[in-house]
């Protein structure tokens, strides 16, 4: 008998993840792992994640479920989470069986799987709340619990004494993680698998191959070999992604989480972190194949992986072309199955099954060309199915083939044998209960769900002819039937639900094929309706009410017509929304976006791509976008100026009539609300309010439920003491009445409060403005009204930014700075969402001051950088640091920074202290509006430092460091490779084009004039340039980074 592996392979053993990752940790321990985004727009590189900050996120998080829960009993206890992949080997470690529910689960179907598998523990990250609200309604006794930030697990597991070891008992074959199926024959069934099950996914690495032979498996399973993928971890798919990333010892990149999986996003993650290899389902390399700059990008893969379902034909013959194409094929179950390469390269679609797999074809029954795939024992340490249930004798996968015509090795997907649907973003969909939920209508004689290998579902109904009137149409038809098919789409999950525009009404003359017991042969009958069914997929405006938009259409028609597209395609959008509200608000997903790009196109004979629809997320901006530039429109697209005047005035036009009247009420102590206290300037405002005897107590609200965990854990880490007794934490939603906090509490919080800091601002520079309105500008209006409510006509201290102003001196160039006031002048702010929103905020509380007589301070901030005393480094992963850390690995620093050569940067405690000292200030004076600029007005230029920055880094290399010019020291930098560990020793390469504009003459940012601020503030008075001592602070805090 032929051995079909190497015996002697550390592959071929069960290995358990927990421990694979400590010897990794141990053995090569700043090796990259993973490679995060460091922004969802990826504008500021990446940051990588080692096998030693990974091991030490395990131990951390294994200490916070023992406080939170207590260990578990292995084989026994179930937690699920939702988020951070660290998650699931910290539950393993703990004692727990880790539950990974899918969030595209129905509520029917999350709670059928807590109950089942007994789960009564749900842990997620930020960012899931929607589903974690879901489940808990369903479930009101499942405890739920925030995961703390990966940063602070890392900093609690590296800084104990001793490695985390979990409770006793660990076994190769104990149960450890709980997958589940799609639910698309009924109810998501879970699915145990054990150490051992989890290893035969990566013992295909010790399989034997021929002499110039290869298996599919082989590229991703390779060590050092950067992967991406786009799958999602709660899948098979992404699961095998992970384990094989810890096993392999395989550095793995993906898109960020936050953003949806665009043709564009995935293009410019292959750019910026070069993958020899990804792993796409279908639909997604479908999408990149046909985008811009898509086969270039593909070009540069090694290897293209696709699985979960079937790629169209003529994608994959395009793709072929550029990189090497290769199928990967498994189940939730027996996870992946071990494949040969195809000899030739472009038999892309093929299986060639590998020895050891127990693979056998057997014939169907009903078909001549047709062959199931069943797995039958063969060698245990390859056949996951045999681990997941040890007692079958075989596992019928219900894939059905077809054999290679001149190949008998060789096999073609056909589909599957039962009635599930497989689409071509790998989503599995029983229609069998939509279907038989329409025939329940007795006009419906029978109903067939198509859309195997497309993006989405379709229907053809066949309606009981001998009930329909004589000259009934179609569309008379589908009216009658349209509530029914809602009904179905009610009870299906969101990638199985029929748009209207996807439904064809049967032909008398073409009854649909049946068996001899009357039931419908799905097969045969959409064989017989391939035309129609090819019909519904290239019309996408089949729905007659839609109609066409002209291109001579006005504004008022076009908006008419984006609303009745976005019902038509289920966006539920309320009649009293704006038409410059965010349609991401409405919940809006990835289907029905592709959905609206399709009937867009269709419907204006131009070409809506998905990216169009994310760039203008409004009805307004749609509507723009498809009439194009119109001569003689009554109301023309908006320019930038006059969309922040109109929401000013949105915001603005009702405050004379509330104006307070009588003196300012004044409180003993101080009582404030502070927003954002998590974020870095909020943190070290609030350690000042809470050790200022001026203070009585201060409010905090933030977006987490966990604040307060977190926010305890931030002063423990900095060794800051705090009497936290003085603070309330609460969770808030700006974007709700009542910052959506209860009726009794914001009532206590207008009796008391006398104050309000407004920190909290996303930071995002690809927004538009409009997608800032619904939290962030409302929100400040809600600011405003609080303090009009309030016992003590609350003052209002605004953090605005620099980039409220940054195009200043395009239009006041006879300016040397930017005075201490505000703009009316729209063209001030820079032209990105960020810094108008700023803008926008700005003058609403200038018109609140001044029309309503609201205490209003806006405080326009810098660039605020690390603390001049104790507390957290400077982030690495900003521009000046990178420039540090990399000058250290290249041996040269710039002499210059370009136009931010003069450094007028406030650290960040000074900062904190700067806005406490201004907002004290304000609560004595009856001006209702002062302006405020956070910069420090004692200035070095950056040459200065660089003899400090030079001996430090000479001093730590033990090596020459070279003065250069910046031209100089960015072609140098711009030379390294872009490989994770070059990327992690020169931080900078991630930011080149940023470093790229510091060379534009002009292209700074205006510098802000600060004699107010001075008066306003003792700390800004006082502060003092940044000097040696600060540098060297900061250095020694980046030293070892």
């Amino acid at each position: 008998m032929t051995e079909i592996c190497d015996t002697n392979s550390v592959y071929a053993k069960t290995r358990r993840l927990p421990d694979t990752l400590e010897e990794l940790s141990r053995d090569y321990p700043d090796q990259t792992l993973l490679l995060v985004p460091n922004d969802e727009d990826l504008k500021h590189g990446w940051r990588s994640i080692t096998y030693r900050h990974l091991a030490n996120a395990v131990d951390g998080m294994c200490r916070w479920i023992e406080a939170e829960f207590g260990a578990g009993q292995r084989n026994i206890d179930v937690a699920a989470y939702m988020g951070y992949l660290v998650t699931e080997i910290a539950l393993m470690k703990a004692g727990y069986k880790a539950l990974l529910p899918s969030p595209r689960n129905s509520q029917e179907g999350q709670a059928s799987l807590f109950k089942t598998t007994k789960c009564n523990i749900l842990i997620h990250s930020q960012g899931v709340d929607t589903h974690i609200d879901s489940i808990k309604s369903a479930l009101p006794d499942v405890r739920t619990k925030q995961i703390p930030s990966f940063e602070e697990l890392e900093q609690q597991g590296r800084d104990a004494d001793h490695p985390y070891q979990g409770p006793p008992g660990d076994r190769d074959d104990n149960e450890v993680l709980i997958l589940h199926t799609s639910g698309s024959t009924g109810l998501p069934k879970p699915i145990y698998h054990t150490h051992t099950s989890i290893s035969t996914v990566t013992a295909a690495k010790a399989l034997y191959k021929p002499q110039g032979r290869r298996n599919v498996q082989d590229p991703y399973l390779e060590s050092d070999r950067l992967l991406l993928t786009t799958a999602p971890f709660f899948h098979m798919m992404g699961q095998a992604i992970l384990w094989r990333t810890i096993h392999c010892r395989a550095p793995l990149v993906a898109p960020p989480p936050e953003k949806p999986v665009m043709a564009d996003l995935v293009i410019e993650v292959i750019k910026q972190t070069k993958p020899s290899c990804a792993i796409f389902p279908p639909s997604v390399l479908e999408e990149i194949a046909e985008a811009p700059r898509g086969m270039e990008a593909l070009g540069t893969l090694e290897y293209c992986f696709y699985g979960g379902g079937p790629l169209a034909l003529g994608i994959g013959n395009k793709v072929t072309h550029v990189t090497h194409l290769l199928p990967v094929i498994g189940s939730t179950e027996a996870g992946l199955m071990p494949c040969r390469m195809p000899e030739d390269r472009h038999e892309w679609r093929a299986f060639e099954w590998a020895p050891g797999s127990g693979i056998d074809m057997e014939p169907e029954q009903d078909s001549d060309a047709l062959y199931e795939c069943v797995i039958k024992p063969a060698d245990r340490r390859f056949q996951g199915i045999f681990h997941t249930f040890p007692g079958i004798s075989e596992w019928r996968t219900k894939d059905l083939f077809e054999r290679h015509p001149n190949n008998k090795n060789l096999w073609f997907y056909k589909g599957r044998k039962d009635d599930v649907l497989v689409l071509s973003n790998g989503e599995k969909f029983n229609p069998v209960g939509f279907e038989k939920t329409l025939e329940s209508n007795a006009l419906i004689k029978g109903a067939l769900v198509v859309g195997q290998a497309r993006f989405q579902t379709g229907l053809i109904i066949e309606p009981e002819w001998s009930l329909v009137p004589h000259g009934t149409g179609p569309e008379q038809l589908l009216d009658e039937f349209w509530p029914l098919i809602e009904e179905a789409n009610a009870a299906s999950p969101a990638h199985g639900r029929v748009w209207r525009s996807k439904v064809a009404i049967a032909k008398r003359d073409k009854p649909f094929k049946r068996s001899p017991k009357g039931s419908i042969n799905r097969r045969q009958t959409t064989d017989l309706y391939k035309p129609e069914i090819d019909a519904i997929y290239a019309n996408e405006a089949s729905d007659d009410d839609l109609g066409r938009l002209q291109p001579d259409a006005d504004l008022d028609t076009a908006l008419t017509f984006v609303r009745n597209v976005f019902k038509a395609k289920g966006v539920e959008i309320p009649d009293s929304a704006s038409d410059d509200q965010d349609l991401f608000s409405f919940g809006m997903d990835s289907l029905q976006v592709l959905a609206l790009s399709s009937t867009l196109s269709h419907a204006t004979g131009t070409t809506v791509a998905p990216r169009d629809i994310y760039g203008h997320p409004s009805i307004a901006a749609l509507a723009g976008l498809l009439r194009g530039p119109q001569s003689g429109d009554a109301t023309p697209a908006l320019s930038r100026e006059e969309a922040m005047a109109k929401m000013v005035e949105k915001y603005t036009h009702d405050l004379s009539s509330r104006r307070a009247s009588g003196p300012k009420e004044r409180a003993e102590r101080h009582t404030y609300i502070v927003t954002g206290t998590t974020g870095s300037l909020g943190n070290y405002i609030l350690q000042d309010l809470l050790v200022s005897p001026q203070v009585g107590h201060v409010y905090c609200l933030n977006r987490s439920a966990d604040a307060e965990a977190r926010q305890r854990q931030s002063f423990q880490d900095r060794g800051l003491s705090a009497d936290f007794s003085k603070a309330t934490f609460l969770q808030a939603d700006f974007g709700q009445d009542r910052f959506g906090l209860s009726h009794e509490i914001y009532e206590r919080l207008l009796r008391s409060v006398d104050i309000f800091i407004h920190s909290a601002w996303a930071v995002n520079f690809n927004k538009t403005l409009q997608t800032y309105e619904g939290v962030h500008v409302a929100g400040t209006r809600r600011c405003v009204d609080f303090s009009l409510d309030s016992k003590y006509r609350t003052q209002i201290v605004f953090i605005s930014s620099i980039a409220s102003v940054g195009a200043y001196p395009v239009s006041h160039p006879e300016d040397k700075e930017v005075p201490e006031q505000i703009f009316e002048d729209h063209s001030v702010p820079l032209p990105q969402g960020y810094g108008e929103s700023k803008h926008v905020a700005s003058l609403i509380l200038a018109n609140a001051a001044r029309d309503a007589g609201v205490p209003a301070t806006v405080i326009r901030a810098g660039q605020l950088a690390g603390p001049k005393g104790d507390g957290a480094p400077w982030n690495r992963h900003e521009w000046l640091p990178s420039i540090v850390i990399s000058s250290k690995a290249l041996g040269m620093v710039p002499q210059r920074l370009g136009n931010q050569d003069v450094v007028d940067w406030v650290p960040m405690d000074l900062a904190a202290k700067s806005v406490v000292d201004i907002a004290e200030t304000r609560a004595q004076q009856d001006e209702a509006l002062a302006v405020a600029h956070l910069v420090n007005p004692h200035t070095v230029s950056w040459s200065d430092l660089v003899p400090h920055v030079e001996d430090s880094l000479a001093q730590e290399t033990g090596k020459e460091i070279q003065v250069v010019s910046f031209r100089t020291w960015l072609d140098e930098l711009k030379k390294a490779p872009q490989t994770p560990e070059e990327i992690e020793k020169k931080p900078g390469i991630k930011l080149i084009d940023f470093y790229e504009g510091l060379l534009t003459e002009g292209g700074g940012l205006p510098p802000l004039a600060t004699k107010e601020t001075q008066k306003m503030s003792e700390t800004v008075r006082t502060m003092e340039a940044v000097d040696a001592p600060v540098m060297r602070k900061w250095l020694t805090q980046w030293r070892g980074a």
